[in-house]
């Protein structure tokens, strides 16, 4: 099944199930959606931040203070 738009209440409730500690992935199955999508929701919501994004945030800090 492919949706084209998450509703509200399931966009609430990946967040919060997120913010309790359960992971992309099992979020994703429990919501039958890949790892990928969920992660992607999430960076969208502004509730996940990948380790690239924070590697590169913390050299581009360490370079400004050298």
């Amino acid at each position: 099944m492919i949706w084209k738009a998450w509703p509200q209440w399931l966009t609430s409730a990946v967040i919060a199930a997120y913010q309790q500690g359960a992971t992309p992935a099992m979020i994703g199955a429990t919501i039958s959606r890949s790892e990928s999508v969920v992660r992607s929701k999430l960076v969208r919501e502004g509730v996940y931040v990948s380790k690239t994004t924070q590697r590169q945030t913390l050299k581009s800090t360490c370079e400004e203070g050298f």
